[in-house]
């Protein structure tokens, strides 16, 4: 039972994410990148990170948004192969010290599954810190063929502030 509403919260996210600007054109859901004030036309990931606390952490040079593909859109025996030591797909990253606070970073996803995404603070090559997100209090977010097929958007927020499990 708490699968399915956390699955009909995440549907609607989406929605909502897609009424946004107004209806979809163009096969996008109406989101618009706040930097070009393009329209969104790849399936994504958007969080708002708070920048500035992330770059506080003593040698901070950058903070990305991160999102790790942690398991197939059905559980096993599902046919989906992931790999042994999962790579996160990174996304849109702020150097430090950050010219804005919040700021909104983006994820573009290519592949369905349940993924975690995480603000990682940056020292170089070296991971300082990492920051959890979620929807609906949930640190593990699905994805599905039709989101990806759709461009979808979903908004992700800070949970509590440790990384994911």
């Amino acid at each position: 039972m708490r699968a399915r509403g956390r699955e009909l919260g995440l549907a609607l996210g989406w929605l909502l994410v897609g009424c946004e600007g107004g209806g979809s054109s163009g096969g996008t859901t109406g989101a618009q990148d706040e930097s070009s004030g393009e329209p969104i036309v790849a399936p994504s990931i958007l969080g708002e990170v708070d920048v500035a606390v992330a770059c506080s952490v003593a040698g901070a040079t950058r903070v990305e948004l991160h999102a790790t593909r942690v398991g197939c859109v059905d559980p096993p025996p599902a046919p989906c192969t992931l790999p042994e030591v999962p790579r996160p797909v990174v996304g849109e990253g702020v150097d430090c010290p950050p010219e804005g606070s919040p700021q909104n970073l983006r994820i573009e996803l290519e592949l369905a599954g349940r993924y975690q995404v995480e603000a990682v603070t940056l020292a170089g090559e070296t991971e300082l810190a990492r920051v959890c997100y979620g929807f609906g209090g949930e640190s593990e977010l699905l994805v599905t063929e039709a989101e990806i097929a759709g461009n979808s958007v979903l908004v992700v927020a800070p949970l509590d502030g440790s990384p994911c499990p």
